[in-house]
């Protein structure tokens, strides 16, 4: 059996509008009622920055831990981990008990009261099996969300950071 390569989901807070764009791309793709949030984006403010108010917003989503708690209390073993690291709880199996959501330090399962199952995100496995990026991570309209590899994602960080500094410190002066 082939071992997967991990892929990760870096979310940039200094370019996340609170758009929640995200938010509906998981929504849309795993059909979810309103309730459950495998993506969730906390509204940080209004702030007094520089004499004016300022919001911010906050994107968090699974963490796909190394050794997940969620994994490791799952009575019926419906919460799973693939060798990419991707978490992910089997709706054939999950009786919705929660204890998933309990165990997670983070918070993140929550109960889907459509389907009395839970909901997390899951990295669009059925999209990442086909080659494609999750949805959240595709419709964000600002690029705060970024995928792939650790390598990958770290690379473009650090690209956007410098473009950052050349477009603040090496600009002609007026």
């Amino acid at each position: 059996m082939k071992v997967q390569k991990k892929k990760l989901l870096l979310v940039d807070a200094e370019k996340c509008i609170g758009c929640f764009g995200c938010d509906a791309a998981c929504r849309m793709e795993h059909d979810l009622p309103p309730g459950p949030k495998p993506f969730k984006v906390f509204r940080i403010g209004p702030i007094a920055e520089d004499g004016t108010f300022r919001m911010h917003h906050r994107a968090v989503t699974c963490f796909h831990c190394d050794q997940p708690a969620c994994v490791s209390v799952c009575p019926t073993g419906a919460m799973q981990k693939r060798d990419d690291g991707i978490v992910f709880s089997d709706m054939e199996l999950c009786i919705g008990c929660q204890t998933c959501a309990v165990a997670c330090p983070f918070g993140i399962p929550e109960l889907n009261p459509g389907t009395g199952k839970i909901a997390k995100c899951d990295s669009c496995r059925e999209r990442l099996d086909k080659g494609l990026w999750p949805a959240c991570a595709l419709k964000c309209p600002t690029g705060a969300l970024s995928f792939g590899s650790p390598g990958d994602v770290v690379r473009l960080r650090r690209g956007d950071h410098a473009v950052h500094i050349v477009e603040t410190f090496c600009r002609p002066q007026d």
